[in-house]
C-alpha cells in the first residue's frame, strides 16, 4: 500500500514582503489610472482639438491664514497705517503724544516724522491715512476737520478744507496768483491764513468759514479715486471722487460732491461711524459700518445692495473699523472689539467668510484694540495694534 502525497504548502510570505506586493500593485494602478486619463484627452483631443490648458481641469486656489512676521515699535498709539505705491515706506498716524505722522521702511527702521505746519499735538489728531499713484499722503485730522496732503517725504503740500474748498484754491481766489505749494497755511483753531508772496514775504487772510464736514475713512482705489467716509453729526456718509479732480494739476477747482450716498442710522443704506470705504472687482464698495458692527455693501452707482457681517458666529463683526481688499477679493477687516482681523471672499455675487487672525493679548501675533490695516504687493499685513504701541506685520 503507498503512501498518500500531500501538496507542499505556499512558503508564508513575511511583512516585509506583503507591503512590497501592496506597493507595487498601488502602483501599477495609478499607472493604469494615468494611462486612463492620458488616453481620454488624446481622444477628446482628436475630436475637439483645444489648447491644453483648456483641457486641464483649473486648480482651486487655497486659502489660510497669514503668519506673524515681527512688529514695529517707536509708535505711540497709532491708528492709521498706509504703504508708499512702491511698497518701500510705511506711514503710520498717532493719537497720542505728539501726534505725529511716522514713516517706517519695511525693516521696521524709522525714517523721519511730520505734522501740519503751525499745530501743536493739542491742535491736531490724526486718524487714518492713504497713499495715491503719485505717491502723496493724506492724512484725515479730526480736530482740524480736514485731510492734510503731504509729499512721499512728509513735505506739506496742500489742505482739503471741505467737499468743496482746498486751501491752495482760497490763497489764490483771494490772491489772484496761484500759490507754490506748501507756501501756505492753516490751522482751525487760529484766526489768519499765512502764506508768502511772490517776493517770498509772509502775508496773512482771514481765515476761510467753518466748513460743516467731519472727514474720517480715507481709501484709493486702483484707478485714484478717492473713498471718503464723512461722519458729520446726523449725516454720516460715503463720498467717492474721481481720479480726475484727484490727479488734476492743482486743486483751483475742488469738488468732491460727485458721489454722496448714505445717511444716519441703523436700517438699510445707514451708517452708523463708517471707518473705512473700499471697492472689489465687480466695482461694488464695501463700507465699515462701524458702530452697527457690519458691512454694508452698494453698486458703482451709489445705490445700497445688502448690509453683511452682522449677527452671531464665526464671521460676525463687533466693531468693524479699517478695511483693505487683496488682488484676489480676500476683504481684509480689522475688529477693533473682537481683537482680530476678519477675511472674507468678495470675489463672487453672494460674500463669504473665510477666516480670521490674532487674539486678544500683549505677545506676538495678538492684539489690544486693533484699528487699521494696509496691505502690500508681496503679500504683507501691516495692523495697527493700539494699546500695545506698535504696529504688526503678518504675511501670505
Amino acid at each position: 500500500m503507498s503512501a498518500t502525497t500531500k501538496p507542499t504548502p505556499p512558503p508564508n510570505l513575511n511583512s516585509a514582503e506583503k507591503r512590497r506586493r501592496r506597493l507595487l500593485l498601488a502602483i501599477l494602478a495609478g499607472l493604469t489610472l494615468l494611462l486612463l486619463f492620458v488616453t481620454f484627452l488624446f481622444i477628446r483631443y482628436l475630436n475637439k482639438p483645444e489648447p491644453l490648458p483648456e483641457l486641464l481641469p483649473v486648480p482651486v486656489e487655497v486659502n489660510y491664514p497669514p503668519h506673524y512676521l515681527l512688529s514695529i515699535y517707536d509708535v505711540d498709539g497709532p491708528v492709521g497705517v498706509a504703504t508708499s505705491p512702491e511698497g518701500d515706506r510705511i506711514y503710520v498716524t498717532e493719537m497720542r503724544g505728539e501726534r505725529l505722522i511716522k514713516t517706517f521702511d519695511t525693516d521696521g527702521n524709522l525714517l523721519g516724522s511730520f505734522s501740519p505746519p503751525r499745530t501743536t499735538s493739542g491742535e491736531r489728531s490724526p486718524v487714518y491715512i492713504a497713499t495715491d499713484s503719485r505717491g502723496r499722503v493724506y492724512v484725515t485730522d479730526r480736530l482740524q476737520h480736514a485731510i492734510i496732503v503731504y509729499d512721499r517725504d512728509g513735505s506739506y503740500l496742500d489742505t482739503i478744507l471741505s467737499p468743496s474748498l482746498t486751501l491752495s484754491e482760497y490763497v489764490a481766489k483771494h490772491t489772484g496768483s496761484t500759490p507754490a505749494p506748501g507756501s501756505f497755511s492753516y490751522n482751525i483753531f487760529e484766526e489768519d491764513v499765512f502764506y508768502k508772496d511772490a517776493e517770498g514775504n509772509e502775508q496773512t487772510l482771514p481765515r476761510p468759514d467753518y466748513a460743516l464736514w467731519a472727514p474720517l475713512g480715507i481709501r484709493f482705489d486702483a484707478s485714484d479715486r478717492m473713498l471718503l467716509t464723512d461722519v458729520t453729526e446726523d449725516a454720516h456718509s460715503v463720498r467717492v471722487v474721481p481720479s480726475d479732480i484727484i490727479l488734476s494739476p492743482n486743486w483751483l477747482d475742488f469738488d468732491l460732491s460727485a458721489m454722496q450716498f448714505g445717511t444716519s442710522g441703523q436700517g438699510d443704506g445707514q451708517f452708523l461711524f463708517p471707518n473705512s470705504a473700499v471697492d472689489d472687482s465687480q466695482d461694488r464698495v464695501i463700507v465699515t459700518d462701524g458702530n452697527n458692527g457690519r458691512l454694508s455693501v452698494w453698486n458703482g452707482q451709489g445705490e445700497f445692495l445688502f448690509h453683511f457681517g452682522s449677527g452671531s458666529g464665526d464671521g460676525a463683526l463687533s466693531l468693524p473699523r479699517g478695511e483693505a481688499i487683496d488682488g484676489r477679493d480676500r476683504l481684509h477687516v480689522v475688529d477693533a472689539v473682537g481683537q482680530n482681523v476678519k477675511v472674507y471672499d468678495f470675489s463672487g455675487p453672494e460674500p463669504g467668510y473665510l477666516f480670521s487672525f490674532g487674539s486678544m493679548g500683549v505677545r506676538n501675533g495678538q492684539f489690544n484694540y486693533p484699528n487699521d490695516i494696509a496691505l502690500d504687493d508681496s503679500g504683507r499685513l501691516y495692523v495697527t495694534d493700539r494699546e500695545n504701541n506698535r504696529i504688526q506685520v503678518w504675511s501670505y
